[in-house]
């Protein structure tokens, strides 16, 4: 685990007391790995994995993980894997405006939710919201954290709550201050450290998913507004966008259809999410060869169908792990991928490579 030696003694769990009926329902070969890992442990830097579904798990850097977040099915023997080498799985949830709003919705929310983790063994949930951060929005977004974290810290004790904000707090000195009010409640906030394209003020061509100085930008505003550095995760790409070119002049001058998002002129709404496994079976097909962006601090490549060009911005294991640098920079509480399927898994020895490379990233020197 980045920084830590060896695995977490058995020592240190936390046994979270159950009845005999419970425990004997653990779909584990070992019942204790059925109880929930306790929170109050937290290592120099947390390395949260996000799983979206699949068996890909299988071949996850083990030795790195402290915290898978789930946003697939249920899978009975990725929770047995990950409490036996120490890792907390902790479920995503999707929060909308009436679990917002309406206190009866809320609380009849959290508890099949909190049921649903209860007795599938989890050790938490994660939050992300179905809407925009508003100030009418953020404005329920504390007393919601709190009830939370104190109605599952009540059924599950140790059991790990966290919630994911925009790449910078720029909307509003309302919605900045309601995100720092609530993160108070939480164990971590994960801030989305890319799709910065999904709004271009000024000009209108293809750029870096998550640009360095932007980024710094982002995490920095967070903590400038009061939020506890020691809470922010930062959440890096392991994927790439593909820019359809309406007219190429130069690599890195890959002019944009204008489409329009949420006020701004252009956006990256015309291009197309690309894991990063993909991206490297793209490359070599490329007329470009990686090209470096010494600005934008992010590799890119230009390649060719019949007449049209397409950029393709992406991250790999340089621009990653100087962003890392953040971590130390800020004091930060982790770092997170998005997400842990979008390398290559195989038993290719090159591809072997680079995934590895991938996950080495993650760990700052």
């Amino acid at each position: 685990m980045c920084g830590v030696a060896g695995l977490l003694s058995l020592a240190v769990l936390a046994l979270w007391v159950t009845s005999s009926s419970c425990i004997k329902d653990c779909p584990c070969t070992e019942p204790t790995l059925c109880r929930p890992l306790s929170s109050r442990k937290r290592y120099p830097v947390e390395l949260f994995a996000f799983h979206g579904g699949g068996k890909d798990w299988k071949h996850y850097a083990w030795s790195k993980i402290t915290i898978i977040v789930t946003s697939g099915v249920y899978d009975q023997e990725l929770l047995c894997h990950a409490h036996a080498h120490n890792v907390r799985v902790v479920v995503e949830e999707e929060i909308g405006t009436g679990e917002l709003f309406d206190i009866r919705v809320q609380s009849s929310w959290i508890s099949n939710k909190l049921h649903a983790i209860r007795t599938r063994y989890l050790d938490g949930v994660h939050l992300r919201f179905k809407s925009v951060l508003d100030a009418a929005y953020s404005s329920k977004l504390p007393s919601l954290i709190q009830e939370v974290k104190t109605r599952f810290t009540k059924s599950i004790p140790g059991s790990q709550i966290s919630f994911r904000v925009p790449w910078i707090c720029n909307t509003s000195a309302t919605v900045c201050s309601d995100i720092v009010s609530a993160s108070k409640h939480a164990d971590y906030v994960h801030v989305i450290s890319f799709d910065v394209q999904n709004h271009m003020w000024t000009d209108c061509f293809a750029k870096a998913n998550a640009p360095y100085h932007q980024i710094r930008t982002g995490i920095s505003s967070y903590i400038k507004k009061g939020l506890n550095s020691k809470k922010i995760i930062l959440i890096v790409p392991w994927f790439g966008y593909d820019y359809p070119c309406i007219r190429f002049i130069e690599a890195g001058r890959c002019e944009l259809q204008k489409i329009p998002f949420e006020g701004a002129p252009c956006s990256n709404a015309g291009a197309t999410r690309i894991p990063y496994s993909d991206i490297m079976k793209l490359l070599p097909k490329s007329v470009s060869g990686r090209i470096w962006d010494d600005d934008l601090i992010a590799p890119f490549f230009v390649y060719k169908v019949t007449h049209e060009f397409h950029e393709v911005w992406y991250d790999d294991p340089e621009s990653i792990s100087l962003r890392t640098t953040f971590l130390k920079k800020f004091k930060l509480g982790g770092i997170a991928m998005w997400n842990a399927e979008f390398v290559n898994y195989s038993s290719d020895a090159i591809a072997a490579m680079k995934t590895e490379e991938m996950w080495n990233a993650l760990c700052p020197p």
